[in-house]
Order: C-alpha cells, then structure tokens, then sequence
C-alpha cells in the first residue's frame, strides 16, 4: 500500500537548515509506488528548486514559531507520515512526525529566543518530540548527545543523519573564473574569509578585536571579508570598517552557485563559532580546497577530525598564534588542504542519507 509521506519545506529559503531540506528533496530517492510525497510549503518559493517529479505542493503559508503552526495544516490529517526538518512541529500530529533536530542554539543562547513567551514554546515543543515524535533525527553526534544532557532524550529513540556537501556545486573553478567573480565584487586578491553575521554565537567581536590587533602589529596583513549578509550591516561593523579602512569588505549575499567562487578566492576560511549543531562552511570552504582555521567549539571537532587547525575561540592568545603560524607556514597549509579535501567526501549527500532512508524502511512497510 502506497504511504503518503508530507513534507515541511517552508524554511527552504533559511540557512543551514534550507540547505538541508533543498538537498533532501533533489535527492529524494523513496520508490514512489512505496511513497507518495506531498511537499508543504510557499508554491512560488518552491518551484525554484529542484523537486521530485511525482511531488504534490501544497500550498502552507504559516509562519515559522506561531501559534497557528501548533494546529499544522489540514491536509496532513491525511498523511501516514509528516516529515519535519526543525522542532517548530505541528503538535496536532506529532505522533506521525518524523522530526530533525539540528542544534540547541536558542536554549543555550537565550537572546535567539529571549521573550517569556519564546522560552515556554521551546519548552513545550522540545519536550512534546521527546514523548511523542514518531522518530527523532539529529544533524551531529554533538546535537544528539544534547538532547540527551539537556532534556533527558534517550539515546536509543535519536538517529544520527549529517548534512552533505553537493559536488555539482561545490567544487573547484577555473583560476580566470575566481578572478572575475573577485573583480565583479571588489574583493581583493587575497583575503581571510569569514560568514555568519549577525548571530552572537558566531563570536565576530572575539575575531575582529584579535584581528585588529595583528593589524596594528603589523603582524596581519590580510583583509578580511565577510560573507553572508542578507540585510542591514550592523552599525558596529560598519564602524569597524571605518576603524580599518581598507581591511574588512562585506559580501552581499550570493546565489548558492556562487558561493564557492567566494570560498575559493580565499586564501584562509575562519571559523570562530562557539557553538554549531553541524557547521556547513567549513565543508564547503574545504571542498573547494580552502584551508580552515576553525575554533574547536561544540559539533567542529567532529565534523572536521584532523583536517583543520584549531583554536580556543575564547582565548586570544590561541588564536593569533594559530593564524599567524598558518599563514607562515606554506608546507602545512598544503598539509591542511589535502586532509581537508578527504574529509570532505566523507559527507556526500548519496552517502549521509543513508540512516535517512533506512529510518523510512520499517515505515513503509507497516500496515
């Protein structure tokens, strides 16, 4: 008997987790006779993207975090199964739900969800999957272990599926074809290169006061540039660059097919995150053969083994030591490059999603 299998692809267009589910409906590989998928969503969004052919849209405009999305949408009344890719689940339904988890960022990072009424949703909502999700995924062994400190979830009801890296994407380019993307830009010949903005977490104001210091050592004489912005340069930042003319340059936000021109243009990627659930910029600055410099916080150490140079993002010391020795050092950042590049085909999207669709095999066989 055909399952009828529903998809929450709202948050399509979201970092991080938009690349995930982009890439989960591309390669979406469940025999339709077994499945049929109905994708929930905005139709207009999703006809940009590269969907199964037998798909049915259905139009779901409910905004992330409302009430309203507590209810869900009427049509998931009729599916067997309802795929959630983020804990803003539909709790009406959450017995049918299949539901990925990617980190605890706004529990442990209390402005991300600062109100009273922000802090009760995340407690009903991560509590409620616990008890009543159908199966519960995790991006990380780190996100994984997580729940299990934090809420109490057992280890034996979470499964662990990472993220992927596409290779029609990301892969190396021409030499001629990154200096034009450098040019049309205005970025210069060589720089550090950073993402993430906006986001305390992210920890820019540990980079960029330990950068600012090399540069008025004289120690530094790379620019940085800052990708990623899709709205508003904080004033602070702003500042910063008048501060340091001619160091830092902002990168408007780019077409995913674009991104690894600016990964590759690059003669570092830094990484100073306190605290990630999977940590996707460094696989894609890797895949293209960009060096990582990544702060050994939370999920990092996993993902990237021995293939990056690490630092501890709250200590200045480590990190300007860490940079400037890299950056001096030619035969280890070849050294780096390569364990970088293996480490990288490690998360295929064809090989990560493997538990993905094991996980759906005893699905599609109850009756």
């Amino acid at each position: 008997m055909q399952k009828k299998i529903g998809y929450d692809a709202r948050m399509i267009e979201n970092s991080g987790i938009g690349i995930r589910i982009q890439h989960i409906l591309k390669f979406w590989s469940l025999n339709s006779k077994e499945a049929k998928l109905y994708i929930f969503g905005d139709p207009s969004r999703l006809k940009k993207y590269d969907l199964p052919k037998h798909a049915e849209i259905i139009p779901y405009l409910t905004k992330i975090y409302s009430p309203k999305e507590f209810f869900g949408h009427p049509k998931m009344a009729e599916m067997d199964v309802l795929d959630i890719p983020h804990f803003n689940v539909p709790l009406r339904y959450l017995r049918k739900c299949i539901v990925t988890i990617h980190d605890l960022i706004p529990y442990h990072f209390k402005e991300t969800h600062a109100s009273i009424a922000k802090r009760i949703y995340l407690q009903i909502v991560l509590r409620s999957i616990k008890w009543f999700a159908k199966s519960i995924i995790a991006v990380s062994k780190y996100t994984k272990d997580d729940l299990i400190k934090s809420f109490g979830y057992r280890s034996e009801t979470i499964t662990v599926v990472y993220n992927g890296i596409d290779l029609h994407n990301f892969a190396k380019h021409p030499t001629a074809k990154v200096n034009s993307f450098l040019k049309t830009y205005h970025l210069p010949k060589q720089y550090l290169f950073t993402v993430g903005i906006g986001k305390t977490h992210k920890n820019f104001p540990f980079l960029l006061s330990n950068l600012e210091v090399l540069w008025k050592q004289g120690t530094l004489k790379l620019p940085l540039v800052i990708g990623g912005i899709s709205k508003e340069i904080p004033n602070e930042l702003l500042d910063f660059q008048k501060e340091n003319p001619n160091r830092i340059f902002f990168l408007e936000h780019l077409p995913y097919d674009l991104l690894p021109l600016a990964y590759q243009g690059a003669t570092l990627f830094v990484y100073p995150s306190l605290f990630e659930g999977f940590g996707f910029p460094v696989l894609e600055a890797q895949t293209v053969g960009t060096v990582v410099l990544s702060s050994d916080a939370s999920v990092l150490p996993e993902v990237l083994r021995d293939s990056a140079i690490f630092f501890d993002p709250k200590n200045n010391q480590s990190f300007q030591t860490k940079l400037t020795s890299l950056l001096s050092n030619q035969k280890l950042q070849k050294e780096t490059q390569k364990k970088g590049l293996l480490n990288a085909n490690r998360f295929l999207w064809k090989n990560v999603l493997k538990p993905y669709y094991q996980l759906y095999q005893p699905i599609l066989k109850e009756s």
